[in-house]
């Protein structure tokens, strides 16, 4: 056979080559035939993937056209949609309203949304109006489900839902329906809401926009030209522009509370493992993860602290714990939540990684003399918290190549905007050693955290990060803090597609979930003309990115986050109250108008 094989390659037309070249360019040549051949068929499942992707969109467009409501011509569409839960709930009550008068105005809203905005998955509308009215057949008859009879509320694209998909943003999900519903949206509808609207996320549920082959690009409905955030951006927007009063996100980077900040409503993310993850998807096959130095966390977002806290309240039950036996029988300790007159607050205006832009400090600024003239007692946050970022990096991306990420897909391909983190994830040592040589101090530390790591490598990452969590809760708990205050994020709603390089920009919240903290995001201010200006302090390629991002974003909403030590959610929520109140002189809620792209 090697005789036969030799006299072959000495037969090909290859002119006098040595034999051994010869054997090289054969080698080349079946390499590049197989290279070709497992790209045709990865192009064939990915073009299979976004065949399966359009039909889905197209099979919710034509349901579209049932739906016959034009928000314009609902009364009192503009009064219902400015309304929080606690004031609809109270105008049910009264007789003021009907919960079909509540889910018809915000169906119609949430439809004009869609339309306008992208910010819509699965929509159920004629459905939720059927549900409506049985609701209100049982309030006139005297017997009410729970604390949200009537109320409709959104669901992120990631909660499982019976009979609908849960696709993360991925197209090899576009048409797979559910078979079971998962425990906290039960858990909500037992108590009486109806959910009548999905929302978007971004592709895998990594990045802070939210676009996938399947429901398009979300928009800001302050700024269409920039995204709602992610990975709840859905929600955001839909909340934002009126198109929800309630809305259930995730969070395990900031994914409930970037949308928040970005959008100007109030999100709050709890403690790690304090509600139920059943039935919530995960980006990956099999729908499970073995991630699990960081979790995610189910949230809600709405536009008061009461709203959100009414849903903590209901996830913390026995109903959810039966569900779901892996849950800490914990329940809700409402009058911990209760805003006090004094309370000790610390304030972190900058993280040692990445300067916030100028109106988070103002915000900050506005956020502090508030709670003293109130007579709270504020400190500054000394603790030197600089490598929290690169120690999220470390654990999120252990596995090098992003190829947890690669795996979920089945088969699509990346988004483009992933292409930058794609790349720098997949590095090979010798050129990650090279860029380090040429890089800023920050850039170093990230090169040397996106690195693969063994299992040994892995470990000691997580001895890190526990030892720093450990020395900031004994330096909280030294101090008397109760509650801290930080950014929202560190740049206001960023341009589509910007997120590819300053995803990091997002280190504010990333910091929150690395340590397990609960964490709250509640609007505060908006942009001024004055504060478009980014304060370079690395002049690196982040700093560069986020000098071009903030030009133009004058009259962007921003948040200020309040963050707790772990478990202590109820006492996160009571300082988001009091911040909440503060903050109402200096925010200007959105006068809502019949388009939803320009608030």
């Amino acid at each position: 056979l090697k005789l036969q094989f030799l006299y072959f390659i000495d037969m090909l037309p290859l002119a006098n080559m040595p034999r051994k070249v010869k054997v090289l360019a054969i080698v080349v040549l079946i390499w590049l035939v197989r290279y070709l051949k497992r790209r045709a068929r990865e192009k064939a499942k990915h073009k299979l993937l976004l065949k399966g992707a359009l039909k889905k969109r197209v099979e919710r467009d034509e349901r579209r056209k049932q739906f016959n409501f034009k928000f314009e011509l609902i009364p009192d569409g503009l009064t219902i949609i400015n309304m929080t839960v606690h004031e609809l709930l109270d105008a049910m009550e009264k007789r003021t309203l009907t919960s079909e008068q509540i889910v018809t105005a915000y169906s119609a809203r949430a439809l004009q949304a869609g339309l306008e905005l992208d910010c819509n998955a699965e929509e159920m509308y004629l459905e939720a109006i059927e549900e409506a009215r049985k609701c209100d057949e049982e309030r006139n008859a005297g017997t009410l489900r729970g604390p949200l009879h009537g109320i409709p509320i959104s669901v992120k694209d990631q909660y499982h839902m019976e009979g609908l998909v849960s696709t993360c943003g991925l197209a090899c999900r576009a048409t797979t329906k559910l078979t079971y519903t998962s425990v906290l949206v039960k858990a909500l509808r037992d108590q009486g809401a109806i959910p009548f609207v999905r929302s978007n996320v971004p592709q895998a549920l990594m990045l802070p926009e939210s676009f996938n082959a399947i429901w398009g690009t979300a928009k800001n409905p302050y700024n269409v030209a920039r995204t709602p955030g992610g990975s709840s951006g859905g929600e955001g927007a839909l909340i934002a522009c009126g198109a929800s009063p309630l809305g259930l996100g995730t969070d395990i980077g900031g994914s409930i509370r970037i949308p928040a900040g970005f959008c100007g409503v109030v999100g709050f993310k709890p403690t790690a493992q304090r509600v139920s993850s059943h039935g919530v998807g995960v980006p990956r096959p099999g729908d499970s993860s073995g991630q699990n130095a960081v979790f995610g966390n189910a949230g809600p977002l709405a536009r008061s602290v009461d709203d959100v806290e009414l849903v903590m309240r209901l996830w913390c039950t026995p109903a959810v714990w039966s569900a779901d036996p892996a849950m800490a029988p914990m329940p809700w300790d409402a009058p911990a939540a209760m805003p006090r007159k004094s309370m000790t607050f610390g304030v972190l205006f900058y993280d040692g990684f990445f300067k916030p832009a100028p109106s988070y400090t103002r915000a900050l600024n506005l956020v502090v003399e508030g709670l003293k003239k109130e007579g709270h007692e504020v400190k500054p946050i000394t603790f030197d918290l600089s490598r929290h970022a690169e120690l999220y990096l470390g654990l999120m991306g252990a596995e090098g190549g992003m190829q947890g990420f690669v795996d979920g897909l089945e088969g699509e391909e990346l988004h483009e905007n992933y292409s930058f983190v794609h790349m720098v994830a997949s590095l090979p040592s010798a050129v990650r050693s090279v860029l380090q040589l040429f890089s800023s101090r920050r850039e170093k530390r990230l090169l040397e955290a996106g690195k693969t790591k063994t299992t040994y490598e892995f470990w000691e990452w997580i001895k890190m990060r526990d030892n720093l969590r450990t020395s900031y809760m004994q330096y909280l708990k030294e101090e008397g803090i109760e509650a801290v205050l930080c950014p929202g994020v560190g740049l206001p709603a960023l341009n589509h597609g910007a997120s590819s390089k300053l995803s990091m920009s997002c280190s504010y919240t990333f910091l929150w979930n690395n340590f397990h903290f609960p964490a709250g995001s509640v609007p505060v201010t908006h942009v001024q003309d004055t504060e478009t200006t980014y304060p370079v302090t690395y002049k690196d390629n982040l700093d560069t990115a986020a000098a071009s991002d903030l030009k133009n974003a004058t009259g962007l909403p921003i948040n200020v986050q309040v963050v707790s030590l772990p478990y202590r959610d109820e006492t996160c929520i009571a300082a988001m109250k009091v911040v909440e109140r503060v903050a109402r002189q200096h925010w200007t809620p959105p006068t809502f108008k019949p388009s939803t792209s320009r608030l």
